[in-house]
């Protein structure tokens, strides 16, 4: 039998509130890991003559950009570990898939 919409509306939801807050924090996450890339890229592209400290700003960005990158990674895969299960588990077959 159809529910009526005050049913539905009163009926708990499937998914926490942990998991919702946790999926825009990761969209955010990947947002600016893309852009991170991006950023890289055209620094080292545009600022290659440009010295800091006896480095070109070229070699800081790959110096600064990559641990930060791995750093946004991990944190992406240990809020899907601790929030999102379910993604945890895709990210794993996927890579076992691929190995």
């Amino acid at each position: 039998m159809a529910q009526t919409f005050r049913e539905r509306v009163n009926a708990p939801d499937d998914s926490n509130d942990a998991r919702e807050i946790w999926m825009l924090i990761r969209s955010w996450l990947t947002i600016f890991r893309v852009l991170l890339v991006i950023a890289i890229i055209i620094i080292a592209e545009i600022f290659e003559e440009v010295a800091l400290f006896n480095f070109s700003l070229s070699v800081w960005a790959i110096v600064v950009g990559f641990p930060l990158f791995l750093l946004v990674s991990m944190v992406i895969i240990q809020g899907d570990k601790r929030f999102a299960p379910d993604l945890e588990e895709k990210r794993r077959k996927r890579v076992e898939d691929s190995g």
